[in-house]
């Protein structure tokens, strides 16, 4: 798979130098034209490094830097600014205008760097790619792989080589929550109202906070337990280990919300327990 991606990596970078010189040449064309048509007839000097110069005392030269068209007047051969991302005029939305950056695992972005070092230079020398120092994110070491302008599809391409599991996983993931807790809310709609007295509350944790009040600041949780309803208290001794979406155990003195019959909330916790950890 890597070498049949670099090898189509190599094969459409050819293409954009092609066609971005093509468009390069149309444009010159163009904006020589338009120069001519503001200076009597006459066009900008071209030096053979391709750089416009213009031919006269007050000579009237425009450019754009960004979104902004510029006019000034210059002295016979002054240098005549260029367009600031140019590219993106004669090559169209298609252009990815300035760099373009993504984290990515770093042993990824490692071997990917690699072997993009071990392309041809000509091939390198269209679009650069760099990478950021590694940095952690969750205890794992990403790095930004940095990219400058070049074509869409190839930008794309790169971040999708590199990161198209990992994304796929993420919204799985993210779908996968979203309907557990379109779940959870459907059992607690329909659940129990809350039981009040010494109770034992068996269920899932949905939240953690830490509330500030004059005796200092305490972790607070959010269970709601199998039958349906929920409890808001402090975070007893023996959950160290519980994270979001545990199950767990422990008796407490419940009280049922003014305001709502199935929210509750507990004090004076005891005999809790993590019954089952969130998986990895």
């Amino acid at each position: 798979m890597s070498k049949q991606f670099f090898s189509w990596l190599e094969k459409r970078i050819a293409e954009y130098e092609v066609a971005r010189d093509r468009g390069l040449k149309a444009y010159r064309t163009r904006l020589k034209k338009a120069l001519a048509d503001r200076n009597n007839g006459v066009e900008p000097n071209e030096s053979e490094y391709g750089s416009l110069h213009a031919p006269y005392d007050g000579y009237i030269h425009i450019w754009w830097e960004g979104e902004t068209e510029c006019e000034s007047t210059y002295l016979a051969g002054q240098f005549l600014p260029r367009d600031k991302q140019r590219e993106a005029m004669y090559l169209g939305e298609s252009f990815c205008v300035g760099a373009h950056g993504f984290k990515a695992p770093s042993d990824r972005v490692e071997k990917f760097v690699s072997e993009w070092n071990q392309l041809p230079l000509e091939t390198k020398s269209v679009i650069s790619i760099t990478k950021s120092r590694p940095f952690d994110v969750k205890g794992q070491d990403y790095c930004y792989l940095n990219i400058s302008q070049c074509p869409t599809d190839i930008l794309s391409a790169i971040e999708d080589y590199l990161m198209g599991d990992i994304y796929k996983l993420q919204r799985l993931a993210e779908e996968k929550s979203e309907s557990e807790r379109a779940e959870r809310d459907a059992r607690h709609e329909a659940g129990e109202d809350v039981e009040e007295g010494r109770v034992v509350i068996t269920g899932e944790v949905l939240a953690f906070k830490w509330q500030s009040s004059d005796y200092g600041d305490t972790l607070k949780m959010l269970v709601q337990d199998d039958r349906g309803f929920r409890v808001w208290g402090s975070v007893p001794a023996g959950l160290d280990d519980a994270e979001r979406n545990s199950r767990i155990s422990f008796t407490a003195t419940v009280q049922q919300s003014d305001n709502d019959s199935k929210f509750g909330f507990f004090k004076r916790p005891a005999k809790a327990v993590v019954l089952e950890e969130v998986a990895a």
